[in-house]
C-alpha cells in the first residue's frame, strides 16, 4: 500500500532535520507514488509515501487524532466491523479509511488493539503529548519493517534504502552473509549492513527510556483436530472476499498451480470481470501460460499474460537487486517483477497465492517422510553406521537417500531451500566462522518443535513458515510487487485461515503421492481438474540454461569485476561456473547466490552512503559492448 520512515531522536543534537527525511523518501517513492506528507516536532519525524487504495481522497498520512499521529503500511480488512464497535462506544470518524480506524482502536485499547486486526501492517503511533511510541507488525510478516538503534535515534522505515541517508558508513555484517550463503536470503532479523535490523513479523514494539522493547503477540501453534473440506472452502471464500475490499479495481495473478486457480475461482464468483495475469519464459519445460490460459478459458475470466526473453531477465536484474534491499537469491523474482509490473497497467491490487504451501502442506519435499520413514524408524546406532557407509559411497543413485534418512531432520533442514552447506561456505569464504553455522540459526525453531510434540512434517512446516516464507516468500511478493506501485494481497495468509490450517491432521495434508490433499479435496469441482490434482513445481526459472549463454559472461564479469575479495573466494566460484558450462554438474543456484550478492555489493556497498538515491547509474542494466563482446558493467 504504502512507505514510511519514522526517526525518534535521542537527544537534541541530532542533525536529522526534514530534508533529510525527504531525501529519504525519495528513495521509496516507488511504494507511495500519489501523495506525501512529513509530521515533525523537536522529538520525532514522520514521513509517508502513499498508494491510494481506500479511502482515495481521504487517506493523507501521517494522519492525526486527538493528539496522536500514525505512519501505517498495509490493509486492515476487518475494518469496518472494528470502527462499528468504536462507533457504539462513542467515537467519531472523519474519514473512510482503515488507518483512523487502525489509529482509533488503538486509543481505546493501545496494545491490546493488536488482537483485533485481520489483515497485513506495519505502523507506528506516536504521542505527540507523552512522546510515547508504539508500533507493530502483522503475524507473518507480509509487510516489511527495518530499523537503526544507535544512541542519538531510533529510526524505521518499509523499505532500508530509506534508512541510508542516515547512515554515516554501510559495512557488510559477515554473520548475515555466511547465513545467506545457506538460505540465499538473510534470515532472522538481522540485514545484509551492519546495524539495520528487521521488526521480527507478529511483535509489537515500544520506545521505553529510550529503549526499543519488544513483544511477541501470536505464535503459529498446530493441534491436530478433526477439519473438513467445508470449513476449508469456507474460510477461504470468506478470505478472498475480505481481501478484495479495495475503492480501485482488484485482479489476481494465475499460475498452472492449485492456489492460485483457487484464488481466481473465488474472485470470479464475487467479480466475473476479474482480470487474471501469467507469466512465462521462453524456454521449453518452463512456460505455463498454457495451463493457465486453459483454467482462464474454464472459470471464463481474463487473462493477460508475457512471456520473458534471456534479454528481458538480464535487463531487469540490476532493478530488482536494488529494489528488494537485502540480497534475495530467487531466480524467480525477476519473473515476478515483470508479473507486477504487467498487472500495474491494468490494476492497482492483485491476489496472489503464497503462503498455501506453508500452511496446507504443500512443499514435495514434506513427502520424503514417507520415503525415509524406513531408514529413520531403524535404531539409532544402525542409523549412524549406515550414515558413515553412505558418505564413503561413490556419488551414485541412492547415496544421498541413505544419507538423508540417517540424519536427523534438525541438522539438515533449514527451509524449502539449502544451497550451500557448512563444509562448502568455508571454500566460498574468506572468513568462515564455525558459530555462524547454519544449523544455529533453526536451533530454536526445532527445539520449539520438539517441546509442542510436532511430527516430522509439521516440523517442517514450522521451519518454512519461520524462515522461508518471510525471508523468501513474502519479500519477494512485496518489493517486486511495490518496485512496480502495487500492491499484492495474499489471501491464504490470513489469521481466520490459519485457525483452520493449524488443525488439520497429517493425514489431510500429506501423503506419498500427493500434497494439500484436504485443500485440493476441498476445491473438486470447483477448481478445473488439470490442475486441482496437479503436482507443484514452484515457480521454475531457466538461469540453468542462461548460464551457459548470455547470462552466463555477464555473471562471470560481474563476480570478477566486484570488490568483494575481503568476502568471497573468487577462484573457487568461478570453478563453480566452469563446472556448471562443462555440464560437470548444476552448480546454477549456487553460483546464483554469489552473482546476486555481488551485484547487492556493487549497488550499496560501493556507493556513498550519504549520496545513496535511486539514480539512473544505480540500476542501469547491463549492456553488451560491440567492441570486443565483453560486457560492459
Amino acid at each position: 500500500m504504502c512507505g514510511f520512515i519514522s526517526v525518534f531522536k535521542k537527544n537534541h543534537s541530532s542533525k536529522i532535520d526534514e530534508n533529510k527525511i525527504r531525501r529519504c523518501l525519495d528513495n521509496i517513492v516507488h511504494r507511495g507514488p500519489d501523495d506525501e506528507g512529513i509530521y515533525n516536532d523537536e522529538e520525532a519525524i514522520l514521513g509517508f509515501r502513499r498508494l491510494s487504495i481506500i479511502d482515495l481522497a481521504n487517506g493523507h498520512q501521517p494522519f492525526e487524532k486527538d493528539s496522536y499521529e500514525i505512519v501505517f503500511n498495509g490493509e486492515i480488512y476487518n475494518y469496518k466491523s472494528i470502527k462499528e464497535n468504536l462507533e457504539l462506544k462513542g467515537y467519531d470518524f472523519k474519514t473512510n479509511s482503515d488507518t483512523e480506524v487502525l489509529l482509533t482502536n488503538y486509543i481505546e485499547k493501545k496494545e491490546k488493539s493488536i488482537y483485533d486486526l485481520r489483515g497485513m501492517f506495519t505502523f507506528i503511533i506516536y504521542n505527540k503529548n507523552t512522546k510515547e511510541v508504539f508500533g507493530a507488525r502483522d503475524q507473518f510478516g507480509i509487510k516489511p519493517l527495518y530499523y537503526i538503534d544507535n544512541e542519538d535515534f531510533v529510526a524505521f522505515a518499509s523499505e532500508y534504502k530509506a534508512l541510508m541517508p542516515l547512515i554515516k558508513e554501510l559495512k557488510v555484517d559477515e554473520k548475515s552473509l555466511q547465513e545467506y550463503l545457506s538460505f540465499q536470503y538473510v534470515p532472522g532479523d538481522r540485514t545484509m549492513i551492519e546495524g539495520i535490523k528487521k521488526i521480527p513479523p507478529a511483535h509489537y514494539f515500544k520506545i521505553e527510556d529510550n529503549k526499543l522493547v519488544f513483544k511477541k503477540y501470536h505464535t503459529i501453534d498446530f493441534n491436530e483436530q478433526d477439519i473438513s473440506k467445508e470449513d476449508v472452502y469456507k474460510v477461504m471464500e470468506d478470505s478472498v472476499n475480505s481481501h478484495l475490499i479495495s475503492d480501485v479495481e482488484v485482479g489476481t495473478f494465475l499460475s498452472g498451480g492449485v492456489d492460485s486457480s483457487i484464488i481466481a475461482a473465488l474472485v470470479k464468483k464475487t467479480n466475473p470481470k476479474v482480470k487474471s495475469f501469467t507469466v512465462g519464459f521462453d524456454v521449453p519445460g518452463y512456460d505455463e501460460i498454457d495451463i493457465a490460459k486453459k483454467t482462464s478459458e474454464i472459470l471464463d475470466i481474463e487473462n493477460i499474460h508475457i512471456n520473458i526473453t534471456e534479454d528481458d531477465y538480464i535487463k531487469a536484474i540490476k532493478e530488482v537487486v536494488y529494489k528488494f534491499d537485502d540480497p534475495v537469491a530467487d531466480p524467480s523474482a525477476i519473473g515476478v517483477y515483470y508479473l507486477t509490473k504487467e498487472a500495474s497497467k491494468h490494476v492497482k491490487v492483485v491476489l496472489s497465492g503464497e503462503g498455501s504451501d506453508e500452511l496446507f502442506g504443500g512443499y514435495n519435499i514434506y513427502k520424503e517422510y514417507f520415503s525415509l520413514k524406513p531408514i529413520f524408524m531403524l535404531p539409532r546406532i544402525i542409523q549412524k553406521f549406515i550414515n558413515y557407509i553412505a558418505k564413503k559411497l561413490p556419488n551414485k543413485k541412492g547415496k544421498n537417500y541413505l544419507i538423508r534418512g540417517t540424519t536427523p531432520l534438525r541438522e539438515r533442514y533449514i527451509g524449502n531451500a539449502k544451497i550451500f552447506d557448512d563444509e562448502e561456505s568455508k571454500k566460498v569464504l574468506v572468513n568462515y566462522k564455525d558459530e555462524y553455522g547454519f544449523k544455529n540459526v533453526v536451533k530454536g525453531i526445532f527445539d520449539e518443535s520438539n517441546i509442542k510434540g510436532y511430527n516430522y512434517v509439521t516440523t517442517m512446516q514450522n521451519v518454512d513458515i519461520n524462515t522461508w516464507l518471510e525471508g523468501d516468500i513474502l519479500a519477494k511478493g512485496d518489493k517486486m510487487a511495490m518496485a512496480n506501485s502495487i500492491e499484492l494481497r495474499v489471501p491464504f495468509l490470513d489469521r481466520e485461515v490459519l485457525e483452520v490450517a493449524e488443525k488439520i491432521p497429517l493425514n489431510k495434508r500429506v501423503s506419498k503421492e500427493n500434497t494439500k490433499l484436504l485443500l485440493r479435496e476441498a476445491f473438486e469441482g470447483i477448481v478445473p481438474k488439470h490442475v486441482v490434482n496437479r503436482k507443484k513445481l514452484g515457480f521454475p526459472t531457466p538461469i540453468r540454461v542462461w548460464l551457459n549463454q548470455r547470462l552466463g559472461q555477464i555473471v562471470k564479469e560481474t563476480i570478477i569485476n566486484a570488490k568483494v575479495n575481503n568476502y568471497i573466494d573468487k577462484e573457487y566460484v568461478l570453478k563453480l561456473l566452469e563446472d556448471h558450462q562443462n555440464h560437470k554438474r548444476d552448480n546454477s543456484r549456487k553460483i546464483w547466490v554469489i552473482f546476486i550478492f555481488c551485484i547487492w555489493h556493487q549497488i550499496y556497498i560501493e556507493k556513498n552512503a550519504e549520496e545513496f538515491s535511486l539514480e539512473e547509474e544505480n540500476i542501469n542494466g547491463f549492456q553488451e559492448d560491440d567492441e570486443n563482446g565483453k560486457v560492459a558493467l
